[in-house]
């Protein structure tokens, strides 16, 4: 047992009894003469065998030999500890061995004054941080593993709809029927991906439908001329035969079946064209477009006349599909027209076309725009019956619309309606 005779006053010594008696279980006893012994008694439950887990402590006072319990070997002190007992450093750890055990030692003031030492092994110290590490790196591998399991089951259902989509666009490839739809119902991402790719394939489907009708009107229209044309070249080789006032015919004949059919061949190709968006659209002036149109028509029509009103116009447009669009209304009402055609632009790009004419019939009016549709009354006169269809196709590409109705007091009356520019863009 070791034993420190305190030197103090008698006030300095209750100090330190009670603060030793606050330290570790540590208790004070008083011998019967005046002096005062501090004791660590091996029944405070400490164990005195280095390797313990619990580890070690002594005090030590600002003078004089540190204080141990009993049964156990003295911890070092080094000059930097009786630093700290006076006061005169912090809390500070250090490194050491004793009795071939390495420890880690730390020396901590007392707010009273002097200094308690704690000493660990490092190996229970080690030991402790192997087990923390060991169980932290089962938890890190847990937690990859539930990761994991959970990132494959969200991915399996985000990308199902991935792979359906997938399938689909191989199968649409390979089988080219436009026909399949996907039809996801879904709020997300995917399903506004899926129900664009339905409404592109719907698109897609309506266009080749259209372009398959278009063959086909084509080559049921292109017959007729055909025949009378190979009809026309065949008499040719009897020509020197033929009187000459049937050569004549004959040959003016062959002029005109060509023409309808480079005409006809002319409005598939517009038509066609007409299915592709617009490229570019420039600001033109409307009104001398139309204007240009007139005088055109006025010549090809010398029996018609032209009445002409117009206004300064500017739209967006593309001026070539523009002017056969334009084109097309008046020679469809001069080919119907008596004598006259009225043509009328208005400030808000509105153009309406008027012919004095015997009309449309009432049951023709719903089809008067349909591609190669005639009525029986036009069926003798020149066309190939795509001129309106064309120009409701150039109305739509324009972001406008087109109207044929009979106009009261007689004749038929087509309206181009096209969003004009803002005077204050121009």
């Amino acid at each position: 047992m070791r034993r420190w005779r305190d030197r103090h006053h008698p006030a300095d010594r209750h100090r330190h009894r009670q603060r030793w008696a606050a330290l570790h279980d540590a208790r004070v006893w008083l011998d019967n003469g005046s002096t005062e012994v501090y004791q660590l008694p091996a029944s405070s439950g400490l164990r005195l065998r280095f390797g313990d887990q619990r580890g070690y402590q002594q005090f030590l006072p600002p003078t004089g030999d540190p204080v141990t319990p009993q049964d156990q070997v003295r911890l070092p002190v080094t000059a930097v500890d009786r630093a700290i007992a006076t006061g005169q450093h912090g809390a500070h750890y250090r490194d050491t061995e004793i009795g071939g055990t390495a420890v880690r030692v730390l020396t901590s003031p007392v707010r009273t004054g002097g200094a308690i030492q704690v000493a660990l092994p490092r190996d229970a110290v080690d030991g402790q941080l192997r087990r923390l590490t060991e169980a932290f790196a089962g938890l890190g591998v847990a937690g990859l593993a539930v990761a994991v399991g959970l990132g494959w089951l969200v991915s399996r259902r985000v990308l199902a709809p991935v792979g359906q989509l997938t399938e689909a666009a191989e199968r649409i490839a390979a089988t080219r029927d436009l026909t399949h739809r996907i039809g996801a119902d879904r709020g997300d991402e995917i399903g506004r991906l899926s129900a664009s790719f339905d409404s592109m394939l719907s698109a897609l489907q309506q266009s080749v439908t259209a372009q398959r009708q278009l063959v086909a009107d084509a080559s049921h229209e292109l017959r007729t001329p055909l025949a009378s044309l190979r009809t026309n070249v065949e008499v040719l080789h009897r020509l020197a035969e033929l009187p000459e006032e049937t050569r004549h015919q004959v040959l003016t004949s062959i002029v005109e079946q060509l023409g309808e059919l480079t005409t006809l061949i002319g409005d598939v190709v517009e038509l066609a064209r007409g299915d592709e968006p617009v490229q570019q659209l420039t600001e033109v002036q409307y009104d001398r477009i139309v204007g240009a149109a007139a005088e055109r028509a006025a010549r090809h029509w010398p029996a018609i006349r032209f009445e002409v009103e117009l206004v300064a116009v500017t739209v967006r447009a593309d001026a070539a599909r523009l002017d056969r669009a334009v084109t097309n209304l008046l020679d469809n009402a001069a080919k119907f027209a008596g004598s006259a055609v009225e043509v009328r632009l208005a400030a808000d790009g509105t153009l309406t076309v008027r012919d004095d004419g015997p009309g449309v019939p009432e049951e023709s009016l719903p089809h008067v725009f349909d591609r190669f549709y005639r009525a029986d009354q036009a069926r003798g006169l020149p066309g190939s019956g795509l001129g309106l269809a064309i120009v409701a196709q150039v109305a739509a590409s324009h972001g406008g619309r087109v109207e044929l109705a009979n106009a009261p007091g007689g004749g038929a009356l087509a309206t181009l309606r096209l969003p004009p520019v803002p005077e204050n863009l121009l």
